[in-house]
């Protein structure tokens, strides 16, 4: 957790925004709050993922994920708010983290951000995916993404209901047809304008 108290008033400043937009979107979900995942913040992402079962695991990993390594951890609180964001969904009843959304952006390419969303399964169904995605591609968009990219199971009828109800058209570039379950890679202009 941040204990400087100019990196805390930083993060607060940048939580107020997410909030702020997802009002304007008309995307406030009374249960959750959103807010930024902040570096080293391991103990929000075992959080969310010791409410993944074995399933979901898989569809977020694509491969069988029974635990977080020290390396992962590392890599998925390794945020710096322009080329790898991380937002985080808080239960307001209890403030435990209930699901994380991000974005990478890769160094060659800083126009294109791959994404990953994951929600705990006894809150799954309740709009929160699609509370994290708004923010997210919101939050890109003020960054200068043109584009958000995700491999996904070819399976992943959750992903799928998202992309649709937010009336996203996909273009397929890749389907990996060694895999078990099909993995298909997409890429998703982002015609979303930033509220600034």
């Amino acid at each position: 957790m941040l204990t400087h108290p100019v990196l805390m008033e930083l993060a607060a400043q940048r939580d107020e925004q997410i909030a702020a937009r997802a009002r304007r979107r008309g995307a406030a979900h009374p249960t959750v709050m959103l807010r930024s995942l902040v570096p080293g913040e391991e103990a929000a992402l075992l959080e969310v993922f010791s409410g993944l079962g074995p399933r979901s695991r898989f569809l977020r990993f694509l491969t069988a994920k029974p635990r977080l390594t020290a390396g992962d951890l590392r890599h998925l609180t390794a945020v710096d708010e322009h080329d790898h964001v991380a937002i985080l969904a808080v239960s307001v009843d209890d403030g435990r983290a209930v699901g994380v959304a991000r974005f990478v952006r890769p160094p060659d390419d800083p126009g294109s951000a791959d994404v990953a969303i994951a929600v705990v399964d006894r809150w799954q169904g309740r709009g929160i995916g699609t509370l994290l995605a708004t923010a997210l591609a919101g939050r890109a968009a003020e960054l200068g993404v043109e584009r958000l990219t995700l491999s996904m199971a070819r399976d992943n009828h959750a992903v799928k209901g998202l992309l649709r109800r937010a009336g996203v058209s996909v273009e397929v570039h890749e389907q990996d047809r060694e895999t078990t379950e099909l993995t298909v890679h997409l890429e998703l202009p982002l015609t979303v304008a930033a509220d600034r």
